[in-house]
């Protein structure tokens, strides 16, 4: 579990439109949903590209310091979080949700991080979300760390540089070589190493394919690409499959795919 400090609410409208299948609870279908766009504050212009995560909430508990003062303190389970990406008309979809609270976080190079907390039901909660462009004039600019520092300091606390010496058989993507290539997106990326399927962690969270091969590849620091043999670490997490899993074997042998992220 991760550890979460208090978070500022957003207003969200839910709109229950489905309900739960008559399934016993073992083999229900999460229903829910969260779509809409995201747009700029000026203009109202869409923010493509932008990274929309929803940080699944375990649990909660107040807190109270020597003054009284209240504060929230969470804890979330990225395994089941969810990961989004907003289309050419900041469009967004994030579909089979399970009921539950959820952090919300929204990215984007150029804006302001929005914050906030969402409750989803069993149906469509359907929002515009309005990102606040950072401003290109700044009275003055202080360099306390660079974009180098930053990326070799994430991916060290991810243990991304002790990775590469466990003598795996594996393919470590470092931030210079994505450079190096300029793409432009996470499927740009993967297709260099004939990647097109798998199973795949966006900073830990599970996601799949099809949602993560249109992610921007500028904000993509590093990706370990792991084909026979998977860190410990990884082969614990619950979304990794086995081979009592469907697919058996094959399920259990495809590429196991690492994205890391700018995203804190």
């Amino acid at each position: 579990m991760n550890r979460r400090p208090g978070i500022v609410a957003l207003a969200l409208s839910l709109a229950a439109t489905a309900v739960w299948a008559q399934q016993p609870d073992s083999v229900r279908i999460p229903t829910a949903s969260f779509v809409g766009r995201v747009v700029s504050n000026i203009d109202s212009t869409p923010v493509r590209s932008a990274d929309i995560r929803l940080v699944f909430i375990d649990s909660a508990h107040t807190l109270r310091d020597r003054r009284g003062r209240d504060s929230l303190e969470l804890f979330v389970d990225s395994t089941r979080s969810r990961v989004g990406i907003t289309d050419s008309t900041g469009a967004f979809a994030i579909r089979r949700l399970e009921e539950g609270r959820y952090v919300l976080i929204v990215r984007r190079i150029g804006y302001e991080m929005l914050q906030g907390a969402l409750l989803v039901d069993t149906g469509a909660v359907r929002a515009t979300l309005v990102m606040s462009q950072i401003s290109k004039l700044l009275a003055k600019v202080v360099v306390t760390e660079t974009a180098i520092d930053v990326v070799k300091k994430r991916l060290e606390q991810n243990g991304y540089v002790d990775r590469t010496h466990l003598g795996l058989a594996a393919e470590f993507v470092d931030r210079a070589e994505i450079l190096r290539r300029k793409p432009q997106t996470v499927r740009d990326i993967l297709a260099v190493y004939g990647i097109y399927g798998g199973t795949f962690l966006l900073d830990r969270m599970p996601v799949d394919y099809e949602t993560v091969k249109d992610y921007p590849a500028d904000l993509v620091i590093g990706v370990e690409i792991y084909r026979h043999q998977r860190p410990q670490e990884f082969n614990m997490t619950r979304s990794v499959p086995g081979i009592l899993s469907p697919g058996g074997q094959a399920a259990a042998m495809a590429a196991l795919v690492v994205i890391w992220t700018y995203i804190p």
